[in-house]
C-alpha cells in the first residue's frame, strides 16, 4: 500500500496513527548493520553511510511493505560477543509477527555467520553483505540496490 506523499517508512519517523494504518501491509523488516572504528581518532564512516543509503533506497523502492529499522553498529575485536547479541535481536524480531528480515550488512567482518543464525521460523532471514569499496558511484549503488531488491523479491516469491 503506497500512498501519495508517504515518506520513507522508518521506525523512528512513523507516527502511531500512521503505523496503525500501515501495519497490516508491512511484512518485511530492513535492518542495517555496520562496524565503526575510531582508531587514532580517525573519522571514517564511509561504509556506514553506504549501508544506510542502500537500506534507505531499498525501503523506498519497496515502500509500503518494508519497515526500515534503526541501524545497529558495533565495534570491537570479538565477533562472538556481537554475533551473540545480534542473534538475540533476530530472535526478538521473529516474535513480532513479521514474515521477513532483510539485514544489510558490512561484508568485511565475520560477525554475521549465516550458519549460526537462530531458527526464526516462520520468519525468513536474508543477509545482504555490502562489499567495501573506496569510492561508490551512482551506478555501483544502483546495482547493489537492484541485487538486494531481486534477492528480496525471490525470497518473497519462494515463501508465499
Amino acid at each position: 500500500m503506497m500512498r501519495k506523499g508517504m515518506s520513507i517508512m522508518r521506525w523512528t519517523e512513523i507516527k502511531q496513527n500512521e503505523w496503525e494504518q500501515l501495519a497490516p501491509y508491512v511484512d518485511t523488516l530492513c535492518l542495517p548493520i555496520y562496524s565503526f572504528d575510531l582508531t587514532e581518532k580517525k573519522w571514517n564512516r564511509r561504509q556506514a553511510e553506504i549501508i544506510e543509503q542502500i537500506a534507505q533506497r531499498f525501503e523506498k523502492r519497496l515502500m509500503g511493505r518494508v519497515l526500515l529499522l534503526p541501524a545497529i553498529s558495533y565495534m570491537g575485536k570479538d565477533a562472538e560477543i556481537f554475533s551473540s547479541y545480534l542473534n538475540e535481536v533476530i530472535q526478538e524480531l521473529a516474535g513480532f509477527s513479521f514474515h521477513y528480515l532483510v539485514m544489510v550488512a558490512d561484508g568485511k567482518s565475520n560477525y554475521i555467520r549465516k550458519e549460526q543464525l537462530p531458527d526464526c521460523s516462520p520468519m525468513q532471514v536474508l543477509v545482504h553483505e555490502i562489499t567495501e569499496a573506496e569510492e561508490w558511484n551512482e551506478e555501483q549503488m544502483d546495482q547493489e540496490i537492484m541485487d538486494l531488491y531481486n534477492k528480496t523479491i525471490n525470497l518473497w516469491q519462494t515463501n508465499t
